[in-house]
């Protein structure tokens, strides 16, 4: 990691105090934690009980009834999923976000960031509801890297020269690209950022095996590969395309033979009709 991304680390807006006293309160109690202190430090910051409410009965859940206060937030969702909401909802809108050095277009790319977190609920709520609920606040944040480092490229002036490199290689390998830069890729900060943050070890390594699943230890392998998939439908530039929902299969497949069991009825039921118009679409032979 290059000097320019450890300052950008260094350089992150601070979490608001709620927020910080939260986390901080959770992993100290650890298992003798008290819900109704969770529920006291929560109600004591009127932004984050609203925030947490309108995220509780947003599609994200898909709660079947209206959820009015906080002790039905961490009754329904768990303390530690609560914590891991706040930390993430709080940074997603810490950040100016202007994507313009991967040549994307900023509005099409947190429409996408959206579209991510709610088909994880479409998705998993069904089948592993549980799962579905941890993996929001990874979606919530999984092109934080992307951000990031397009605010480290223009501070180092090579904005311009990344985007050239990035059109020159027809924006694949973009992983391979971004090493070069900033001696790291995107989805690997993302797991260095949440370790920073604190989020709990479960998302840290969903995060940081996604790229290969079949590595994760047994209790994350399932949101490893479910993240994999998620990256192959919305991934900014290929994301959907006929390719990608064929690797998106694939890893649908390798998960089955790593004991890893998915709906793929209901995965491709949930799919956009562009998107599953593609996964039956062959690969065109070379």
């Amino acid at each position: 990691m290059n000097d320019v991304l450890l300052k950008t680390i260094d350089n992150l807006p601070p979490l608001p105090t709620t927020v910080v006293k939260l986390r901080d309160y959770v992993d100290s109690a650890g298992a003798d934690v008290d819900v109704s202190k969770v529920v006291n430090i929560i109600q004591e910051d009127p932004l984050l009980t609203a925030e947490l409410l309108r995220l509780a009965n947003s599609p994200f859940y898909g709660f079947s009834r209206e959820i009015a206060t906080i002790q039905q937030v961490v009754s329904l969702l768990g303390i530690n999923n609560v914590k891991n909401i706040a930390i993430a909802n709080s940074l997603r809108n810490s950040f100016t976000v202007d994507v313009s050095p991967y040549g994307l277009d900023t509005n099409e790319f947190l429409g996408t960031c959206a579209k991510e977190a709610n088909f994880v609920s479409d998705w998993l709520s069904e089948e592993d509801k549980k799962l579905s609920q941890m993996l929001v606040p990874c979606a919530m944040l999984l092109r934080l890297g992307i951000i990031l480092f397009s605010n480290s490229l223009r501070v180092l002036g090579k904005d311009k020269e990344f985007l050239q490199m990035l059109k020159e290689n027809n924006f694949k390998n973009i992983s391979l690209i971004e090493e070069e830069f900033c001696n790291e890729d995107s989805l690997s900060f993302l797991a260095f950022l949440l370790d920073h943050w604190k989020f709990d070890r479960f998302i840290i390594e969903c995060v940081s095996y996604m790229t290969s699943p079949h590595s994760a230890h047994d209790n994350a392998k399932k949101g490893a590969y479910a993240l994999a998939v998620i990256n192959c439908l919305f991934e900014p530039y290929q994301g959907g395309s006929v390719e990608n929902m064929h690797k998106a299969q694939e890893l649908l497949n390798e998960a089955q033979e790593q004991g890893v069991s998915f709906s793929f009825a209901r995965f491709e039921e949930k799919l956009p009709p562009e998107m599953k118009a593609n996964l039956n679409t062959p690969l065109a032979q070379d």
